[in-house]
């Protein structure tokens, strides 16, 4: 038997989600889904496998490996997965059906098995209807995510006991992340796009921090490795330089996202102002996160002040390197929907948002701000519950 100290996904939540997928399926007959992620998020269990979907009646799980796990953590009827091969007869797809597929994660090789189990079938991309169901929120995935920002308020917030001039910024990453990881964080950060392999946080200072990477975020960092070109690096912190601490805490799957500045000394005036502007721009940004707004206007409202305000050419990145949106989505992933940015996504009750407005300077560092928000009908509430203000020290 396994340890079950994680929290386990009622029946009634898989229950919901499925019946949300369903709705949104149109003329598609069912959706298969392999995506760990999604598995989980319907089925309660992230071993490897597949979930069944059909339009109308309950989910299927079927599992290669581990069967025995599978079974202990999801609350539905979970069967073995023998072979792909096997597909059509043992979900009982018919001839002809349309079948719902995440393309903008599926591996290309799992597609091909699964085009040739079903030939007869026509498959569609499901994985926007996917998306906009778990970008709201349940009580029970809502308690999650406030257990995630109290345990990136705590690790944060322990930045003063361990920040020493000299230290590398993968020193100070690894004591925060130790003090995280024994409060329940896993441990692990996931990130939907392709090839992008994200840390628990991005902790730098200096010029260093303002390196830009491809990683869809404003900031980039030095990284560890060619193949780890972002984040925490081994350059010493300084004096006078801002201290960018910018983590995600992660409770039992769930993500809260953070960050704050610090600083042993003081900052140089321009970083001041901009660290100023970056905080109005979050208050103006947060205040119209309620139900109806659209993420596109509030993207085209923060970049407009900061053009107002002269920094045009420092928010979100530097020309030619911007992100392109100033918030996000937080779930099971750290880009989930909406996104506040050029997409045309309309704020609901219950959505969980991380706003981060932030500003790069290439030869003195990155200052910025972010804080997650729970949207509701009343107006947004801040669930990452630090002091904003610089952390001098």
């Amino acid at each position: 038997m396994i340890r079950m100290e994680y929290v386990l996904h009622p029946r009634s939540e898989i229950d919901k989600r499925t019946l949300a997928l369903q709705s949104r399926m149109g003329e598609t007959d069912g959706a298969l889904l392999f995506n760990s992620v999604d598995m989980c998020y319907f089925s309660g269990t992230a071993q490897d496998g597949l979930v069944y979907i059909p339009k109308e009646g309950g989910a299927t799980v079927m599992i290669k490996r581990s069967l025995e796990r599978a079974q202990q953590e999801s609350p539905l009827e979970v069967r073995p997965l023998r072979s792909l091969k096997n597909l059509k007869s043992d979900l009982d797809i018919a001839d002809g059906a349309r079948i719902g597929l995440e393309w903008d994660v599926l591996p290309m090789g799992i597609y091909e098995r699964v085009s040739r189990s079903l030939a007869e079938a026509a498959f569609f991309d499901i994985s926007e209807e996917i998306r906009q169901v778990r970008s709201v929120k349940s009580d029970f995935e809502i308690g999650l995510i406030r257990e995630a920002a109290r345990i990136l308020d705590c690790g944060i917030s322990a930045v003063p006991e361990y920040l020493k001039e000299g230290m590398t910024e993968v020193d100070l990453a690894c004591r925060l992340e130790s003090v995280m990881r024994s409060m329940g964080h896993q441990g692990s950060l996931r990130f939907r796009r392709f090839n992008s392999i994200v840390p628990l946080g991005h902790i730098m200072s200096g010029p260093d921090a303002a390196a830009p990477s491809f990683l869809a975020s404003p900031t980039g960092g030095r990284g560890t490795s060619l193949l780890f070109p972002q984040g925490a690096g081994y350059g010493k912190i300084r004096r006078n330089e801002p201290v960018f601490v910018d983590m995600a805490g992660i409770y039992n799957g769930y993500i809260a996202d953070s960050t704050r500045i610090f600083c042993m000394g003081n900052l140089p005036r321009v970083l001041e102002d901009a660290y100023s502007t970056t905080l109005d721009i979050l208050d103006e940004v947060a205040a119209c996160l309620k139900p109806g707004a659209n993420g596109m206007d509030l993207y085209r409202r923060s970049e407009e002040e900061g053009a107002l305000r002269g920094y045009k050419d420092h928010l979100g990145g530097t020309p030619g390197n911007k992100c392109g949106f100033v918030g996000h989505g937080v779930g099971l992933e750290l880009d989930e929907y909406p996104v506040l940015g050029p997409l045309d996504h309309i704020i609901k009750e219950g959505m969980t948002i991380a706003v981060e407005p932030k500003m790069i300077y290439p030869h003195l560092g990155v200052v910025g701000v972010e804080d997650t928000f729970l949207t509701t009908g009343s107006g947004p509430e801040r669930l990452t519950r630090l002091p904003r203000e610089i952390w001098r020290l």
